[in-house]
């Protein structure tokens, strides 16, 4: 199911990390499948292969898709510069393998990316919450966030735009990639870097639907032992020193922020 040397490159190149879900796995490619622009390639990129995933991916995988079982630490961030090694197409989303985008995503994206001045765009989410350990995973809530209403210089100061509302012209990300040592954060320090060369632009609508399992414990990477607030309060300093904030400022912000958790910096550090 690989997509042959000679083959048109597609418009976007859909990355997708995966870890042993295969029930939302197949979730997220059916979303993928009902896209009413399908120009696009899937880079599947799995960091163990269980029999139920390798079975999604010869189901539902296209001939224009590709799938790679990769070595080395389990993680989305290597999965993620994998895919994106891999990828033929002018713009680039990353979408996570519990996530999914409505029909018209792709459609509303395009006519925003084929304007020349382009690079880095973004779109409101959907929020879904979900039981999945219940047959079908049943859908609990939803709520549509306006993303933008909100600040953007604030990125620098701590992320609101989740990964898969984002669309990146892939010129943009030569020389960028996840940092596979981050056990949090690592989707903002990879928005980060691209926005020191290029701050996203708003695109109203959209259909990115982020799908979120509160009941159960365990089922959120923030849940995670090595997600835990010291952790988290080690990768925001890790961003923070490797992205200087550009303004007096988005320091002080930043400064103010890790005050409140209790880490007394100077706003100069930052």
């Amino acid at each position: 199911m690989a997509a042959t040397a000679s083959s048109p490159a597609p418009f976007f190149s859909i990355i997708m990390a995966t870890h042993q879900r295969p029930q939302t796995l197949a979730r997220a490619i059916a979303s993928l499948r009902a896209q009413t622009d399908a120009d696009f390639e899937l880079l599947l990129v799995a960091d163990q292969l269980d029999p139920e995933t390798a079975v999604v991916a010869a189901r539902d995988l296209g001939p224009q898709d590709r799938f790679l079982k990769r070595t080395g630490p389990n993680g989305p961030a290597e999965s993620r510069n994998q895919g994106l090694a891999m990828a033929r197409g002018e713009w680039v989303i990353f979408l996570d393998d519990d996530d999914t985008l409505q029909p018209h995503h792709l459609a509303t994206l395009r006519p925003h990316c084929q304007q020349p001045q382009a690079q880095v765009l973004f779109t409101d989410v959907v929020i879904v919450t979900e039981d999945r350990q219940q047959p079908g995973i049943p859908e609990l809530g939803r709520q549509v966030t306006d993303l933008g209403s909100l600040e953007l210089p604030t990125l620098w100061v701590r992320n609101f735009i989740p990964l898969h509302c984002l669309a990146y012209r892939r010129s943009l990300l030569q020389g960028l990639s996840f940092d596979t040592h981050m056990a949090s954060q690592e989707d903002w320090d990879f928005l980060l870097g691209v926005c020191s060369r290029a701050m996203p632009t708003y695109v109203a609508g959209g259909g990115a639907v982020m799908h979120k399992d509160y009941v159960n414990p365990g089922q959120r990477r923030g849940q995670q032992a090595t997600s835990n607030n010291a952790t988290v309060l080690l990768d925001f300093v890790h961003a923070y020193r490797r992205w200087p904030a550009p303004t007096p400022e988005l320091k002080a912000a930043r400064a103010a922020l890790l005050q409140s958790v209790g880490l007394p910096l100077p706003a100069d550090w930052f």
